[in-house]
């Protein structure tokens, strides 16, 4: 049918601008007509040819997506919260399924498939395929993950997904590189310049499964960027693997040999790396080895897990599970607090008031996102159901503690790479909080689901973290006694390497606090000035 309908487009293209003649009155006549369908046969089999390579290409990549669907279909929570898919999901639906519906196009102008505006689909933004790169490229920097093997699917040691295509690690290198993250682009691209070498020389390798010519004009604009910015080693694999798919591309450029200096309007310039100068900072190396769980095995014999009777007399009968992780300042988990019945409830109630997190603005500022918090959030009220009116009761009696004064409890989820880096809780401007009821004097961080790994809360000055298990709570005092800002309680939320995270968050004032816990004699607040600067 194709073949009848372009022969037919032909024809008439043809018949458009030929005089009748009366071919059999001579030979020279048929030859003519030869000649024409000696033409005809050639433009159909180029059309037959370009056919046959677009339905080979959207086959493979047809096949390809059924297959994941077909792994996403067994378990997929399990799928969704790998960072490789989620990155390929995104990838697919953002580039992939445009370049599909173009090859679709080409067969046919009376064919129509245009995706993106039918059936109402959602698709994600250009912002949201970065943000999935960036997550790529935070776990491998935060967990010191082998690129070799987060394209393959695995993420310290276990392999949870299918590999990433040669395409895949070079799109991303390409988002890296329109990012201006250098170094990270130059790993990407090397690993799918790799991986395009062994697809190549497989045996069983279509010819036409090579970068089609968009691709290489991408990989050919990336190679003399490179090179520009002083990236030779990569520019010159890279326009090799160009020229070695399209040889004739080597009248049009030359990079040069492989070495040589760049040109004089360069000024040697070599690769920057893409980072603030918080990420380049001790602190922030620290953080990144408590995350991995680098952190000094002394064993603290002071710290113990026990039974709590708390501040209620109930709790004599039904005692907390109590474990210490540090004394000063005060931080424990308090264990199987909230079981998953109630968390269900309180993910049900979150999720259709989820919004993107942001930051601390200045007083009288709007919020902003950033990347230095990526995750959704919802506020909800306590008294909106009795379960959260319960959260507020086991605090109290677990610490004691008046909650009359606490924020809206805040439900967050942190997705694949979702993290939140060093912070303190409380505010160091008192403009930012009411007069009347104080600063965040203790935060609580309800536990409401375990994270297979990754997505761990990290106190980098005491040199631990704390995993998230399903029901548990996390408690630590902000403030001194006195009242003062504690600065050895900066913590994180460490990446979500491979899960879901969620978390509730309970933030209580200093205001009534005063028999509860009351201050010292003298002031205490000196031990952790050092800690205020970042170092």
């Amino acid at each position: 049918m194709w073949g009848h309908l372009l022969l037919l487009g032909v024809v008439s293209c043809l018949g458009q601008g030929s005089l009748a003649a009366d071919y059999f009155s001579s030979i020279t006549g048929l030859e003519e007509l030869l000649q024409t369908e000696q033409y005809l046969t050639r433009e159909l089999r180029s059309k037959v040819n370009g056919i046959r390579t677009s339905l080979q290409f959207l086959e493979g990549k047809l096949a390809s997506i059924e297959e994941e669907h077909s792994v996403a279909a067994a378990d997929s929570e399990n799928y969704l919260t790998n960072p490789v898919n989620v990155y390929r999901l995104m990838k697919r639906l953002h580039s992939d399924w445009s370049l599909m519906e173009g090859r679709v196009q080409q067969l046919s102008e009376d064919m129509s498939f245009n995706a993106s505006r039918e059936y109402g689909l959602s698709f994600p933004s250009q912002e949201d395929v970065e943000g999935a790169a960036l997550a790529l490229v935070r776990l491998q920097s935060t967990y010191k993950l082998d690129v070799a093997q987060v394209a393959a699917g695995i993420l310290n040691g276990v392999k949870y997904g299918s590999d990433m295509s040669w395409q895949d690690c070079f799109e991303l290198g390409q988002q890296l590189f329109e990012m201006e993250d250098y170094n990270n682009t130059r790993v990407w691209l090397r690993e799918a310049m790799e991986r395009l070498r062994r697809h190549s020389s497989h045996a069983h390798s279509p010819p036409t499964s090579g970068p089609d010519t968009v691709t290489l004009n991408k990989m050919e604009a990336t190679a003399k960027s490179l090179f520009q910015l002083g990236d030779f080693d990569t520019a010159y694999e890279l326009s090799q693997r160009v020229l070695q798919f399209d040889p004739k591309r080597i009248r049009n450029w030359h990079l040069g040999d492989k070495g040589a200096a760049p040109s004089e309007d360069t000024d040697g310039v070599y690769l920057p790396k893409h980072s603030d100068s918080y990420s380049l900072s001790q602190e922030f190396a620290k953080y990144e080895r408590v995350c991995r769980g680098e952190v000094n095995p002394t064993l603290r014999k002071e710290l113990r897990c026990r039974f709590s009777r708390g501040h209620h007399p109930y709790r004599i009968l039904a005692p907390l599970k109590l474990e210490e992780h540090n004394l000063d300042p005060y931080v424990v988990t308090f264990h199987d607090v909230l079981s998953p019945k109630k968390i269900a409830h309180l993910r049900e109630m979150a999720v259709p008031r989820m919004q993107r997190s942001t930051v601390n603005p200045l007083p009288g500022g709007q919020n902003k996102k950033s990347a230095f918090r990526v995750s959704k959030n919802a506020w909800l009220e306590y008294k909106a159901h009795p379960t959260m009116e319960g959260m507020l009761q086991d605090l109290k009696d677990a610490t004691g503690l008046d909650t009359t004064y606490c924020e809206q409890l805040q439900v967050a989820n942190y997705g694949v790479g979702g993290h939140y880096e060093p912070h303190w809780d409380f505010f160091r401007d008192p403009d930012h909080y009411p007069a009347e009821e104080g600063n965040r004097i203790a935060t609580a961080i309800f536990y409401l689901s375990d994270v297979e790994q990754g997505g761990a809360t990290a106190f980098p000055f005491l040199d631990f973290a704390v995993k998230p298990q399903l029901g548990n709570v996390l408690f630590w005092y902000n403030l001194h006694r006195s009242l003062d800002m504690d600065y050895r309680t900066k913590h994180a939320g460490c990446p979500v390497l491979k899960g879901s995270k969620w978390i509730g968050n309970v933030w209580i004032h200093e205001v009534t606090q005063t028999f509860a816990r009351p201050c010292d004699v003298f002031r205490d607040h000196e031990v952790s000035l050092e800690y205020e600067i970042i170092k």
